[in-house]
């Protein structure tokens, strides 16, 4: 079996914004969660550095492929852009494959919540003013 290179780091400088190729909502129309990692240094390492780099990206990444739905790489601004199926707790298992193959490698934005959130559950600080309000009441008598 033939292994497939990866694209030459050129393909990747230019194109159209981000926004207008990841896509955002799968075929039912349930949203792709997102996970947005730095690579510092990434714009000064030569053609073998960058190819390398995505070698270990395609490495990290080949054992979660059947729910990463998009890879994008910045190769100027050194941010790697995963979109995947909105599974409890996958980009926490994206940013440590990543982390696992480029130890450099940064999480600037991603949800690692282990669980949806509730769906109304009440913050601290309501709660808190309600026994407050509660004391006051009978502390009067």
């Amino acid at each position: 079996m033939k292994k497939s290179s990866p694209p030459h780091p050129s393909f990747l400088l230019g194109g159209s914004p981000l926004w207008s190729r990841a896509p955002s909502r799968d075929p039912q129309g349930k949203a792709y969660v997102d996970c947005l990692l730095l690579i510092p240094g990434l714009k000064h390492q030569g053609d073998a550095g960058i190819e390398a780099c995505m070698v270990k990206i395609r490495r990290a990444l080949s054992n979660l492929e059947q729910v990463v739905v998009y890879v994008d790489l910045n190769i100027k601004l050194g941010l790697l852009w995963v979109s995947a199926e909105p599974i409890a707790g996958i980009t926490l298992d994206i940013t440590r494959a990543i982390q696992r193959e480029i130890p450099a490698a940064r999480a600037i934005a991603a949800d690692f919540n282990p669980e949806p959130p509730p769906a109304r559950q009440q913050g601290l600080l309501a709660r808190l003013g309600q026994r407050v309000r509660w004391r006051r009441i009978t502390s009067g008598d």
